[in-house]
């Protein structure tokens, strides 16, 4: 095996991995991907949401061919309340199925393996059951992989293996993830035949629907912090998720887990699920923040792609953002293996592919989110309480006593929600609005 050099070597054989070989076979190199499990998908079991736009540029009649399970028609957003859920304005687009590259739901133990055939169907070898160890070296450049059936030598290196992601660690291009630039979901998939799911949630076949549930968690020691579930639909289950950064639960001390089964437990939550049986129980890592500095995703012989490059989007998709950069990391490929270079300096051209791609952009909108995060974000997973209060003093019609509200509706939505996250010059003229608004609603309560 050491004697042969290949063009390159994929680790890993996921959306990023497999659309990278599928590239690199299509432009007539010799690549070959390793992947851990026996076969493409089995060490990842998650069912989630797959964002179509780059596969539709990699397989064009993959509607016809791939996996695939609901099209996303509607996406709602809903805050829990103990006793109550408030759902957020939400359009529900029928004209979705007939887009050229929708959301669709997947489970990515059969979508990792038709999509890592597809590449072996263009010409890359697919070798399963083989964990990479370790990195060959030569002169200071990555120069092949090191498994226990032996090593195998490549010109170029791409680390398409996750968000501990071994080729990152053993290359330097960067240390494990810290806690919070890491989410863990946990996910149940749960049976439900495809008629109730279509009358339950008013759908036609090959329509779903995804509902996202924000709501804060009480720890033991009184921190409170945001956990977030996910509802969606395929063929015939439903798949509910709680995710929290590792961080979170560090600080919170609320293991997922037990917020998944206090989540299924939530009245609205119940209904949706009723009658449902267990089918499997998942758990998965993904990145969170997106690309800090891009000069880690490549050195002398080696780039990093999808999960282990921390491609995400500011939402948490990763689906587009791997096939993205796995197609891009093959660019990268066929270039250096043009002019017979292969230093970081001639692999630095990923950053223009990445470009190309819309990824720059994509990363640093992501990591501002983390950063800062959104108003939005900020009044949903921080303040949610205070926005259902106020949403059911709206619907309650007012029934509440007087002492316990001091504020006109508009004044309590100021002071709960825009004073403690706006600037002072967004403030003082919406303040001085809700000033006035509640004095007129006062003398309106000494009238009635």
């Amino acid at each position: 095996m050491a004697e042969h050099v290949h063009d390159c070597i994929v680790v890993g054989a996921g959306p990023a991995g497999a659309a990278a070989a599928l590239q690199l076979a299509r432009d007539g190199l010799d690549v070959v991907i390793f992947e851990r499990g026996k076969r493409p998908g089995e060490k990842n079991v998650m069912s989630g949401v797959l964002v179509t736009r780059k596969l539709h540029a990699l397989v064009a009649d993959y509607r016809e061919r791939a996996p695939l399970q609901r099209c996303i028609t509607e996406e709602t957003v809903c805050i829990l309340a103990e006793d109550g859920v408030l759902s957020l304005p939400a359009l529900r687009n029928y004209r979705r199925l007939s887009y050229t590259h929708p959301g669709f739901t997947v489970f990515r133990s059969d979508f990792d393996s038709w999509f890592a055939q597809e590449a072996v169907n263009a010409g890359a070898e697919l070798i399963t059951a083989t964990l990479v160890e370790d990195l060959m070296w030569q002169d200071g450049r990555a120069a092949g992989v090191r498994t226990r059936r032996g090593d195998l030598r490549a010109r170029v290196v791409i680390g398409a293996d996750g968000v501990n992601s071994t080729v990152a660690e053993k290359s330097g291009l960067r240390s494990r993830p810290q806690p919070a630039e890491v989410s863990l979901i946990v996910r149940q998939v749960l049976d439900l035949p495809a008629e109730q799911i279509e009358e339950r949630f008013a759908l036609q076949p090959g329509e779903g629907v995804i509902l996202q549930f924000n709501g804060l968690v009480c720890g033991p020691t009184g921190v409170k912090k945001p956990y977030y579930t996910e509802l969606y639909t395929n063929r015939d289950s439903l798949s509910l998720t709680a995710e929290a950064s590792l961080d979170v639960v560090r600080a919170c001390g609320v293991p997922l887990y037990d917020v998944l089964s206090a989540r299924e437990r939530h009245p609205y939550i119940a209904r949706l699920i009723r009658g449902a049986e267990l089918r499997e129980y998942q758990a998965h890592l993904i990145p969170w923040g997106g690309v800090q500095d891009l000069s880690c995703l490549y050195g002398d012989g080696v780039l990093l792609a999808g999960d282990a490059g921390k491609f995400t989007t500011q939402d948490g998709v990763g689906s587009w953002t791997a096939m993205a950069s796995g197609a891009a990391a093959a660019r990268t490929v066929k270039q250096a293996c043009e002019r017979g270079d292969f230093s970081e300096a001639t692999l630095a051209v990923y950053r223009d592919f990445l470009d190309e791609e819309g990824l720059i952009e994509t990363q640093r909108e992501a990591r501002q989110a983390w950063l800062h995060g959104s108003w939005k974000w900020r009044t949903l997973t921080q303040h949610p309480d205070r926005l259902f209060s106020i949403a059911r003093r709206y619907s309650d019609n007012w029934l509440l006593e007087k002492e316990q509200m001091p504020h006109s509706m508009w004044g309590e939505f100021y002071h709960s929600l825009v004073k403690p996250v706006a600037p002072w010059y967004v403030r003082w003229p919406l303040g001085l609005a809700a000033w006035i608004d509640t004095r007129r609603w006062r003398r309106q309560q000494m009238w009635k």
